[in-house]
Formats: C-alpha cells, sequence, structure tokens
C-alpha cells in the first residue's frame, strides 16, 4: 500500500473534530481521537516489536546491575585489593559513560534515528580494563535511556502507549535481576568469574543485534526523512484493523506533527533553540519538572543498594551476598510491574503523593537501624566484626519497605519524562533530563561508600533522607497529574505556572467533553 493509496474526506473529518473540540491550540488534530478498531489490544506485531526495544532496557538494567555481583569477586586479580575509591571509580564508569551517551545520542536521536543509537548500543560492550570497559558500555547504556523509552513511545498505538513504555520500565530493573541471580551463582573462588558476568552481557546485546535487521524505525522519523510508503507499511502492520480512512488520518496527523516541528526548528539554530529551552517559560517549567523528578529518583539512594548490595551485606555478614542483592533488584521488578499496571488507573502524581511517605519511613528506619547496628563499633560497618542479627533483620525490613515503595513509584514514573515535553523540544528535553538522572547517579555512587566512612552509614541515610523530602515537597508543588491527557494537551499545564490545579481543571473538562461524545455515539 502506498501513501498515495490513502484517500479520506479531510475537510469534513476535521471540521468534525473541530466542533467537537479535538483540535489543539496549534491547528493539529488531537490523536487522542482517532482511534482504529482494536487499538487498544497489542497485537503480535506490535508485541515483537516493543519486545526488540525493550531488550535495550534489559541490556540497561544487566549493565548497571551486574557490578553488584561482580566487582566484590574482582578480589587481587586487577594487581591488587581494590580499595573503595577504585571500587567507586570502577562501578561509577558506566554512570560517566552514560552521562556522554544520554546528552550526545538523545540531542542527536532525530537526526540519525532510533536503529543508528541501537547499533551503538549493542555493539558499547568491553571485558578489557575494568575501567575503560565500563566507560565505553556506559555510552550506549546512556543512549538506551533515552533513545528506547522515545522510540517505544512513538511506535506504540495511543490507546497502549503507556504499558508499552511500561515494557521498557519493567525490563530494566528484571535485566538488574537477573544480573544477581545469575550472580548468586559465583563466589570469590569461581575462576575469573567477574569477568564472565560483565561477559555474560554479550548474549541479549548480540541478539539485539540480530533481531533489530526487523525492527523498522518509527513512522514519524520515517515520514520526517521522506519515506512516506514506508510510513503506511508500518502503520498498517500496526494497526491491521484500521480503515484506510484511519490510516489516511493518522498518517495526516503524522505529517501535520512533523511539520510543524520542522518548522520551529528551522527557524532556529541549535543554540538558539537551546536559549529558548530557559527563556520560554512554559519550556523552562517542563523541563525543572522532569528534570527534578528523575534527579530525584537516583537522589533517594536507591541505586547504592543496587550498585553496593553485595559489599554492604558481605559486611554486614550475610553468606551468599549476591542472593542478599536481590532483595534489591527483584523487589524493585515486582513493584514496578505492580505500579506500572496501576498508574493510568491511579495517575502519576497521585501515585508519589501516596507512596513516597512509605518510601520516607522506609529510610527512617535505616537511619535508626544503622545507627543501633553500628553503635558498638564507632558508627562504622567493619568488615569481619559480627554484628547483632535482630538488628541487620530490622534493616533489611527497612530495605524491604524503601525498595517496595520505589518500585511502586518513581522506578517507572521517571521515564515518562516526554509526555510533558512540547513536540519542538521533546528530544532535547529528555537528553536534559535524562543527562541530569546520570549526574545525579554519579554523585551518589562515586561518594556512597565514602560517606559511608565520613559522615557514617547513620549520616549516610540521614542525608538520603533529607534529598527524598525535598524531592516530596517538589513533587507537591511542581509535578502535576497527566492522567487522562495527551501528549498535545500536556504541555499547555506549564503555560501559566507548575499546572497542578491547571491540571485538575484539564481533566474535569475532558471528562465532560467525553461524555458529551459518548452522548453523540462518537466512539473514543
Amino acid at each position: 500500500m502506498s501513501a498515495d493509496s490513502l484517500q479520506f474526506n479531510k475537510t469534513e473529518v476535521v471540521e468534525h473534530l473541530e466542533n467537537i473540540g479535538g483540535v489543539t491550540k496549534r491547528g493539529l488534530i488531537n490523536e487522542d481521537l482517532v482511534r482504529a478498531e482494536n487499538e487498544d489490544k497489542t497485537t503480535p506485531y506490535l508485541v515483537f516489536l516493543i519486545s526488540i526495544a525493550a531488550i535495550a532496557g534489559f541490556l540497561f538494567g544487566f549493565d548497571t546491575g551486574v557490578v553488584g555481583s561482580a566487582v566484590p569477586l574482582i578480589g587481587t586479580e586487577l594487581g591488587h585489593t581494590l580499595s573503595n575509591a577504585e571500587t567507586e571509580i570502577i562501578t561509577a564508569g558506566t554512570t560517566i559513560g552514560a552521562i556522554f551517551g544520554s546528552l550526545v545520542l538523545g540531542i542527536w536521536s532525530d537526526k540519525i534515528g532510533c536503529i543508528i543509537g541501537t547499533v551503538i548500543l549493542a555493539s558499547a560492550y568491553s571485558v578489557g580494563q575494568a575501567v575503560a570497559g565500563r566507560l565505553v558500555l556506559g555510552v550506549g547504556v546512556g543512549g538506551a535511556s533515552v533513545i528506547g523509552p522515545m522510540y517505544i513511545a512513538e511506535l506504540a498505538p495511543t490507546a497502549v502507549r503507556g504499558r508499552c513504555v511500561g515494557i521498557n520500565a519493567f525490563f530494566v530493573p528484571f535485566g538488574q535481576t537477573c544480573a544477581s541471580a545469575i550472580g548468586a551463582g559465583f563466589n570469590k573462588d569461581t575462576p575469573h568469574g567477574w569477568r564472565i558476568l560483565f561477559a555474560i552481557g554479550l548474549v541479549p546485546a548480540v541478539t539485539q543485534l540480530i533481531l533489530m535487521h526487523w525492527l523498522p524505525e518509527s513512522p514519524r522519523i520515517m515520514v520526517m526523512q521522506g519515506k512516506r510508503d514506508q510510513a503506511v507499511r508500518t502503520l498498517k502492520a500496526m494497526y491491521s484493523k484500521a480503515t484506510d480512512d484511519i490510516l489516511a488520518l493518522k498518517l495526516r496527523i503524522i505529517e501535520d506533527h512533523v511539520r510543524e516541528s520542522n518548522r520551529f526548528q528551522k527557524n532556529l539554530s541549535f543554540w538558539q533553540l537551546g536559549k529558548q529551552l530557559w527563556t520560554h517559560k512554559p519550556y523552562r517549567r517542563a523541563i525543572i519538572t522532569v528534570s527534578g523528578v528523575q534527579a530525584f529518583g537516583q537522589l533517594t539512594g536507591y541505586n547504592t543498594l543496587l550498585y553496593y548490595s553485595s559489599t554492604i551485606f558481605g559486611l554486614l555478614g550475610f553468606k551468599n551476598t549476591a542472593a542478599a542483592g536481590l532483595i534489591a533488584s527483584g523487589g524493585n521488578a515486582a513493584f514496578l510491574l505492580l505500579g506500572a499496571n496501576i498508574v493510568d488507573r491511579v495517575g502519576r502524581r497521585r501515585l508519589l503523593v501516596t507512596i513516597v511517605p512509605g518510601l520516607i519511613t522506609g529510610l527512617i528506619w535505616a537511619a535508626i537501624s544503622f545507627h543501633f547496628l553500628t553503635k558498638d563499633t564507632n558508627n562504622r560497618i567493619i568488615d569481619g566484626y559480627t554484628y547483632n542479627s535482630a538488628i541487620a533483620g530490622s534493616l533489611l525490613g527497612a530495605i524491604c519497605l524503601f525498595v517496595a515503595c520505589f518500585g511502586t513509584t518513581l522506578s517507572h514514573i521517571n521515564w515518562y519524562q516526554s509526555e510533558f515535553l512540547a513536540l519542538e523540544i521533546r528530544a532535547l528535553g529528555s537528553a536534559i533530563s535524562t543527562t541530569l538522572q546520570w549526574i545525579a547517579n554519579l554523585i551518589i555512587s562515586v561518594s556512597y561508600l565514602s560517606m559511608l566512612d565520613t559522615i557514617t552509614p547513620t549520616g549516610t541515610y540521614s542525608l538520603f533522607l533529607a534529598f527524598c523530602v525535598i524531592g516530596y515537597i517538589f513533587v507537591w508543588f511542581c509535578y502535576p497529574e497527566t492522567k487522562g491527557l495527551s501528549i498535545d494537551e500536556t504541555e499547555l499545564l506549564f503555560a501559566d505556572g507548575y499546572g497542578v490545579q491547571k491540571s485538575i481543571e484539564m481533566r474535569a473538562k475532558k471528562a465532560k467533553f467525553r461524555h458529551e461524545l459518548v452522548e453523540e455515539n462518537i466512539k473514543v
């Protein structure tokens, strides 16, 4: 089927959508009102495409999670026993590379396309020198953290977009869980165990490299590149039950949005666009909101449990430290699945406002447990010391509560940043917010072991608690609800402020509007 073969009565359809409020402030048709038959069902073709793309999420999770199991197995294989500072640098190597990868690949994702970014991801793996290998690996991980969710969001039908992006979000902790589970089968007596753990990451990377031969570009990227016929074929495969009229209208919507985006970008240079992000208040507010929440997710300290779980649990006397580390990765994966399944019904803001207090409680509990646990060792964790098992169990309970609340909320809500950003700044804004997230991750991961020594475990988790309280206040005043709003509508939230109250008003009006549509027997 060619693009030219798709015909529909554009004037009649657009006029009707204008009459019922289905055209945005820019004159673009609201895609949320153009639904194909069974669009809310995931087809085998879509599942296949999303699964291939989600391997990037698995790689992201595995490569960030495996370090917690692998580093304790290095021993003296790098010439000497690693100091805390060396352990932090090796651990943070991926994060440093990810800062570069997320910024560069994210900014140019509209230019080079998601497939090229995925090739870089699949080939960016090294088991050579520890730090160099982690740096190279981090570039791919950082690119995946921006490109993966954006690709899936653009490819998925509107009606199931949230669930599809949730698949990628779920595969991140699932990869981390697999890394911890595989690591549990290794110990210090396993020859070159840490090298084997890092090398296992080649399996999903090579798998994705092979399968992505069947991975198309998103229809939006195809239209940007002038490949309209290919865009139509992909749309037809995605919406197998759609009529030619619906396909033509969807293609027209994509073309209109791309034209609007290109018009804006052509009028501004790259540096002018960057300046607009901070001088144009709606853009600035949107980026502050998504960047704040993404940084908030890192400053809670969750990734310290992921990266250093084996080290900490080993110091506390646990026999199989990698298995104990499954508490962080496995618990996160399980509760993320729960959170992703209810987020469209409950809402992103409501989840954060309701569940984050439990996360704060977990940190308070952990700080108190660490205080009593280390009371006899000058408030330090001493290798070889036998700690009170009851208090260690209390600490474990605090960690479980913390992980459950984190998985239900921030673990996946972090990755919905694209829906807050206007079309013309979506790629650049996503790159900026994700890069800031990796910078926050770097600050925490590179300083964690040092903080345990300098400000004590109690002080460290009290600091995470302070960050968490500040983040909660930020969410309360600056994070609007997007439940029930299309991507075109969410950018309106930041026109006059941070949109918390405006979201309530917009969703109420839209609910009334939908009710009127139902009364007119229009399928929405």
